[in-house]
């Protein structure tokens, strides 16, 4: 994560874990989805802390994966752009890690003075992974446990702060 000039930049991955690789599954002929979520805060002081800290802003990036078996590629849809890849560690680094996403362009530089000594920002990023994406009709299933859904705690980290430029 980085932050400059007022812009906060993070890098997410997610491991699938040690269950079967999803390129089994997609190659089964079955599409998979991750959603990624980001959220950038700032901490309120004093009493205004009561009420919880200010959410400055939201990035969710949202990705389907599937197996073209023409052309025996994985294929990653976002934001209706599709990205091939040939093999399995394409997959993996086109599907599961969002690199330089930018997060906060227009946060003002927090304010220097008596209150400043520690970070006052922070990003919370979370990720939610199904291996099996189910049509609209199918997702009852999900209702009785037959498609699983990993969930992975929100993630903190304080956002550096930015050299005061000379």
């Amino acid at each position: 994560m980085t932050a400059a000039g007022g812009t906060v930049r993070a890098d997410l991955a997610f491991s699938a874990g040690g269950a079967e690789g999803p390129a089994a599954t997609l190659r089964g002929g079955l599409e998979s989805r991750i959603t990624f979520t980001v959220r950038c805060y700032e901490r309120r002081q004093g009493l205004a802390g009561l009420f919880g800290d200010a959410l400055l802003a939201q990035h969710t990036v949202d990705r389907v994966a599937f197996y073209d078996a023409f052309e025996q590629r994985f294929v990653v849809e976002q934001d209706g752009d599709h990205t091939s890849f040939a093999d399995e560690a394409g997959l993996q680094d086109g599907f599961f890690a969002v690199h330089g996403m930018v997060l906060a362009a227009r946060v003002a530089a927090p304010r220097s003075g008596a209150g400043s000594a520690g970070p006052s920002r922070y990003v919370a990023a979370r990720a939610q992974y199904d291996p099996v994406r189910l049509s609209p009709p199918l997702t009852i299933l999900t209702l009785f446990g037959f498609a699983a859904r990993y969930t992975t705690p929100w993630v903190r980290r304080d956002v550096p702060r930015a050299e005061a430029a000379p």
